[in-house]
């Protein structure tokens, strides 16, 4: 028996292969040969390098120019010792050394041919790995931030660099380097935008909450604020008073538009935000009127606050003005009737007529009382000068304002004899009088918000005391709470208060005022959010329950009237949810998230989900541009490579 070695295969042959002549050996030889499938070399740690280190960008061209240029450095000074070996008709060093690249280089591409899959994967994976830290560094100069055409543009110039001067340091043409990395590059976003709907669709099945951490992810970067910014704003709207205030509201327009897509679709996730939202609103009112009357410190009603000042007026009146009346003296009453007298028009020792108009008929008792009082009787005197008072108080009331300026006229005539008469009687006067200015404050108030401008009625309210201007407050915020209260289900009750005039007229009034305009500026937030979110047509809405119930209007419509195309492209808007990983599941987890409140906002966890989400996709970006890269090098790496020259004694220094 014989072994033979046939093309790296050992062959056992009988003793008459030893018979035949060398022609006929060879003969056999070549047929078994051809029998034989040729032999697959096994992967090995050493060809998976190899091709690991080719695929790096520039770096895998600079190793085999290093293989030359060692060549090159070396030969002038080795080739003389194989000078003797020359004469012998040995190869040189040189030639022995171009012969073992050669040979290395056989060795790689006979790998490359049995293995094209790990030796592809190889240079794909060391161009990724050395092009990732590099993208990182500056990703928008590579292609992996910005916008769709931002990423386009960038991503084709720089891989366009990156694959020309790749490709003219392995030794080929640069220009058809460029153009095939700069092709790659700029079709990168155009292929994440095409398999992200169908990978979405994948991972949201797979993981319907890692799903909704990315899409509210992207809400918040979208918000360009803080995570911590936005927690902060929740929580402190539950210590506020406002535990109803929820993310979506503090990430504005980003939040309020993902609750919209939730709300608009079939599931669960849809009735958990109109419930919660519904709710909401039916306790605007409510919420708007505590901060008002807390902002204004107001907490009784402009009616109970009259009536409440008015009693304390009567009793401090009545304390005041029985305290003097004992040691008062005559009242001196003649300027008094002189003055009624002028206004009716009778003189002196005249008899009085019947009354010519009403204010005669008004004026002419209080005259005849004051001619026959006894003008040492101070407490008589007194009696007529309350009875004066109350029916000029209640002329002005009634809109009789001449009929009261005239008794007033009167009124202060009495007042000073009662003064003079009694020391005592001016101090209770004048404290009753200005407890009557506090009452007035609150119709001063009350005119102010229904019909005052903001230039008139910030002095106004400066110029009052303490005791009035708590009565003024009183009357301003009364009709802007009963506004709130009266406004119907659905209504924006805190648009009236977001405006120039009344956050000046509110800081210069309302002790509470920073307080109470924070809460409402979170009410029209809040009223922002419901209304993006259920708000507008319910067109979106109705196709959205038709889809469910698999019964679409509109493509029955196309069938009907023969309109395929149409009907086709129906079809595919039905299935586009499901697709792109909108499913009914994300959208209840995003729910879920979105209407987290003070109470049940985790801040740490948040803002450590937000980070991690974001860390992930921006790793998946720079990966996908580091393959971008890598693909553009990988092309130039499996080109041919240019043998390395051999130096002979002579021809080559």
């Amino acid at each position: 028996m014989a072994t033979l070695d046939i093309n790296g295969q050992r062959v056992t042959v009988d003793d008459s292969f030893l018979k035949l002549s060398p022609d006929e050996q060879q003969s056999t030889v070549d047929h078994i040969a051809a029998s034989l499938s040729p032999k697959v070399d096994p992967v090995s740690v050493n060809n998976v390098g190899r091709s690991f280190a080719t695929g790096v960008p520039i770096l895998g061209g600079l190793l085999n120019k290093a293989d030359a240029a060692t060549n090159a450095a070396l030969a002038p000074a080795l080739n003389p010792l194989f000078d003797e070996k020359d004469q012998l008709n040995e190869p040189t060093w040189s030639e022995r050394y171009a012969h073992s690249l050669r040979d290395q280089e056989d060795t790689d591409a006979k790998f490359a041919a049995q293995h094209p899959i790990v030796d592809t994967g190889a240079k794909l994976a060391g161009g990724v790995a050395s092009m990732a830290p590099i993208v990182a560094a500056a990703p928008g100069l590579f292609g992996a931030t910005g916008s769709f055409a931002a990423r386009t543009g960038m991503g084709a110039v720089s891989n366009a660099a990156l694959g020309g001067t790749d490709s003219a340091i392995r030794g080929h043409d640069p220009i058809s380097g460029a153009l095939v990395g700069g092709l790659i590059g700029g079709a990168t976003p155009l292929a994440e935008a095409a398999a992200s709907p169908f990978v979405s669709s994948i991972l949201a099945r797979i993981n319907p909450q890692g799903a909704a951490n990315r899409q509210v992810a992207r809400a918040v970067s979208e918000s360009g604020r803080p995570t911590a910014d936005i927690a902060g704003d929740v929580t402190r709207a539950a210590a506020e008073g406002q535990p109803q205030f929820t993310l979506a509201d503090a990430l504005g327009n980003p939040g309020q538009r993902m609750l919209s897509t939730v709300a608009r679709a079939p599931g669960e996730g849809r009735t958990d935000v109109v419930n919660a939202l519904e709710q909401r609103q039916a306790g605007q009112g409510r919420r708007i009127s505590n901060a008002l009357a807390e902002g204004f410190t107001a907490p009784e009603t402009a009616a109970a606050t009259e009536a409440r000042l008015t009693a304390a007026r009567g009793a401090q009146a009545d304390a005041e003005y029985g305290a003097v009346r004992s040691d008062a003296g005559r009242v001196d009453v003649v300027p008094a009737i002189n003055n009624l007298d002028r206004n009716i028009g009778t003189g002196g020792g005249q008899n009085l007529s019947t009354p010519n108009d009403s204010i005669e008929a008004i004026l002419r008792p209080f005259r005849e009382r004051l001619a026959r009082v006894n003008p040492d009787d101070f407490e008589a005197v007194q009696r007529i000068r309350a009875d004066m008072a109350d029916t000029a108080q209640n002329a002005r009331q009634n809109g009789y304002g001449n009929r009261a300026r005239l008794i007033g006229q009167a009124v202060r005539e009495l007042d000073s004899g009662m003064e003079a008469a009694s020391p005592g009687h001016l101090a209770a006067n004048r404290n009753f009088a200005q407890a009557s200015r506090d009452i007035e404050a609150i119709g001063t108030g009350r005119d102010a918000y229904l019909r005052g401008r903001t230039e008139d009625t910030i002095p106004a309210f400066n110029a009052l005391r303490p005791e009035a201007q708590a009565a003024f407050r009183s009357g301003y915020v009364d009709p802007a709470i009963a506004q709130t209260q009266g406004a119907a289900f659905g209504a924006n009750k805190a648009r009236p208060f977001i405006n120039d005039a009344f956050q000046a007229e509110s800081q210069a009034i309302a002790p509470g005022a920073d307080l109470m305009n924070r809460r409402i500026g979170r009410e029209q937030t809040m009223f922002t959010t419901r209304n993006q979110a259920l708000g507008g047509s319910r067109t979106a809405d109705n196709l959205a329950d038709h889809e469910a119930l698999g019964v679409n209007p509109t493509t029955v419509m196309h069938v009907a009237t023969g309109n395929w195309s149409g009907a086709i492209g129906s079809l595919l808007h039905a299935g586009v949810r499901g697709v792109t990983g909108n499913t009914p599941a994300v959208r209840k987890a995003v729910a879920d998230i979105l209407l987290q409140n003070g109470a049940t906002m985790n801040a740490a966890a948040l803002n450590a989900m937000v980070t991690r989400t974001i860390g992930q996709l921006q790793f998946i970006q720079q990966l996908a541009r580091s393959g971008a890269g890598a693909a553009a090098v990988t092309t130039n790496a499996n080109q041919p490579k240019r043998p390395p020259p051999i130096f002979v004694k002579g021809k080559n220094q």
